[in-house]
C-alpha cells in the first residue's frame, strides 16, 4: 500500500464486513474500515500521496450497487395496509422515503466535509429508516440502522468518544427492526453489544436495563431457556442492588418488571415453586404501587395458579383469600372484572365455593356494568345525526367510517355480554355447591337471556 496509510482488517461489531467504507484522517493518524486488505489494495489510487492537514477522504470501497444498502429500486414495492403505521396515504410517505434516500445518496462516498453538518448522513439514514418503518418495510429499515451504525463507527474511529450516544442510540433502533423482522439472533448480538457497551459509555448505561430484559426475552424466543433463567436472575440482582445502592425504599417498576420475566422463565423450566415464590413478591410490589389494582389482580392469579400447580392448594388458597381481604379497599373498576371471574374460578376448583361466591359476585356486578356502559355507548353512537359534517372527506369516505364505528361498537357490546354471560354461569355453579338452588336457577336464566 502507499506510505503513509495504515493496512486495514476485517471490522469489528455489528457491520459484519458488509459496508465497505474507509475514512482515512489526517496523515493516516487514524483509519477504520470494513474489508479486507485486498479490497483496500485494489482502490490505493483514490488515496492522495501528501493529504492536506485536517482533511477526511471518505474512500468508496465497494461500488454501491453491490453493498447491502437502501437502493432506490427497493421502494419500489406494495404497502401492506395491515403493517403501515403513518397517518397520511401511504404514496406520500414512500414519496418522502424516496427523497430521504436521494439526500443520502448525495452524500454517500463523499467526505464529510462535504456535507452540510458532521453528522448529516447518518441523521439523513436515521431519518429514512423511521419513513421505511412507518411504511412497515422493516428489512430496509434494518439496511438503513446498519448503514447508520456503520457510519457513525467510521466518524468515531477517527473522533473517539464524539459519537457514543449516537452509537447507542443507533444500536438500540437496530435491536427493535431486527426484533419486527423477528431476526432474534442478530438481535440478541446487538443487545449483548450494549451491555458491553454499558462499563465505559453513560448513554449504555442507561439503556442497559431494556437491554437486559431483551436478552432475557431474545434467549427464551431462541429456546435457550436455561440461559433465559440465568440472565433473568441476573436483571433482577442488578436491578435490586442499584435500587438498594440508591436508598429506595420500595421496589420500582423496572425491579417489578425483572421479577416477573425471572418468574416466567423459572415456570417454563419447571421450577414451578419457585416461581410462585417470585410471583407472590411481584404481587407484594404492585400492591404497593399506585392505580396498579388490575395488575395486583393478575399477580395474584398467575401466583395461585402457580402454587396450585407445585402442589401447594392450601397456600394458594390463603392467598387468594388475604388479597381478596385487601380488595374490599380499594377501588372497584370494570377493568377487574375478568380477575375476579379467573379467582372464582380457581376457588371453586380448589373447593373453596364459600370464598369463591365473593368473587363471583365481584364478577357479575363488574361485568353488568361494563355491558351496560358499552349498551349506552352504542346507543349514544347510534343517535348522533351529524357523523357527515366533516367537509374534509367525502360522502363515500363518511359513510364506510360510520359503518365500521357502528360494528366496531355492537362487537364491542356483544362481548361484554359475552363477559357477563360466562361470569354469571360460574356465579350459578358457585351457587349450587352452595346448595342456593333458587339463586343459581336466577343466575343461570338471566345467562340464558344473554345468548339470544
Amino acid at each position: 500500500m502507499r506510505a503513509g496509510v495504515p493496512a486495514c482488517g476485517t471490522g469489528a461489531g455489528l457491520t459484519d464486513g458488509r459496508l465497505t467504507d474507509l475514512v482515512i484522517a489526517a496523515g493516516g493518524a487514524a483509519t477504520r474500515c470494513w474489508n479486507t486488505v485486498e479490497a483496500a489494495r485494489r482502490l490505493e489510487p483514490a488515496v492522495p500521496a501528501t493529504p492536506p492537514t485536517r482533511r477526511w477522504w471518505y474512500i468508496r470501497v465497494m461500488n454501491e450497487p453491490d453493498a447491502e444498502v437502501v437502493q432506490p429500486a427497493m421502494l419500489e414495492r406494495r404497502v401492506d395496509p395491515a403493517r403501515y403505521g403513518g397517518v397520511v396515504r401511504p404514496d406520500k410517505t414512500v414519496r418522502w422515503a424516496a427523497d430521504e434516500l436521494k439526500q443520502v445518496r448525495q452524500m454517500r462516498g463523499r467526505s464529510p466535509d462535504t456535507w452540510p453538518t458532521p453528522t448529516a448522513l447518518p441523521e439523513s439514514l436515521d431519518q429514512l429508516a423511521k419513513w421505511l418503518t412507518e411504511l412497515g418495510w422493516d428489512d430496509l429499515t434494518c439496511l438503513a440502522r446498519r448503514e447508520e451504525l456503520a457510519v457513525y463507527r467510521t466518524l468515531s474511529a477517527v473522533q473517539p468518544g464524539l459519537f457514543a450516544d449516537q452509537i447507542v442510540h443507533a444500536l438500540a433502533a437496530l435491536r427493535h427492526s431486527l426484533m419486527e423482522c423477528r431476526r432474534y439472533e442478530e438481535a440478541l448480538e446487538v443487545v449483548e453489544e450494549l451491555l458491553r457497551l454499558s462499563d465505559t459509555s453513560r448513554s449504555a448505561q442507561a439503556e442497559a436495563p431494556d437491554a437486559r430484559y431483551w436478552r432475557t426475552l431474545l434467549l427464551a424466543k431462541l429456546g435457550r431457556d436455561q440461559e433465559a433463567v440465568e440472565s433473568a436472575a441476573e436483571a433482577v440482582t442488578e436491578t435490586r442492588g442499584r435500587l438498594q445502592h440508591a436508598g429506595a425504599t420500595s421496589a420500582s417498576l423496572e425491579l417489578i418488571h425483572a421479577l416477573t420475566a425471572y418468574a416466567d422463565r423459572l415456570d417454563k423450566v419447571g421450577r414451578v415453586a419457585e416461581a410462585a415464590e417470585v410471583s407472590a413478591e411481584v404481587m407484594a410490589a404492585w400492591w404497593q404501587q399506585a392505580d396498579s389494582t388490575v395488575q395486583f389482580l393478575q399477580t395474584l392469579d398467575l401466583c395461585s395458579e402457580r402454587l396450585v400447580r407445585s402442589g401447594q392448594t392450601e397456600q394458594a388458597h390463603a392467598c387468594i383469600v388475604e388479597a381478596m381481604g385487601k380488595m374490599r379497599r380499594r377501588k372497584r373498576d370494570t377493568y377487574q372484572a375478568r380477575a375476579w371471574h379467573n379467582l372464582g374460578v380457581r376457588l371453586i376448583a380448589l373447593g373453596a365455593p364459600e370464598a369463591a361466591l365473593t368473587a363471583c359476585e365481584e364478577a357479575v356486578q363488574l361485568y353488568r356494568d361494563s355491558a351496560r356502559a358499552h349498551q349506552e355507548w352504542h346507543r349514544e353512537l347510534e343517535a348522533e345525526d351529524d357523523w357527515d359534517d366533516d367537509q374534509r372527506y367525502s360522502e363515500a369516505y363518511l359513510l364506510k367510517r360510520r359503518r365500521e364505528e357502528l360494528k366496531s361498537s355492537r362487537k364491542e357490546v356483544r362481548r361484554a355480554q359475552q363477559d357477563l354471560h360466562d361470569a354469571l354461569l360460574t356465579l350459578s355453579a358457585c351457587l349450587q355447591q352452595l346448595d342456593h338452588i333458587d339463586e343459581a336457577a336466577a343466575a343461570g336464566s338471566e345467562a340464558a337471556t344473554l345468548r339470544d
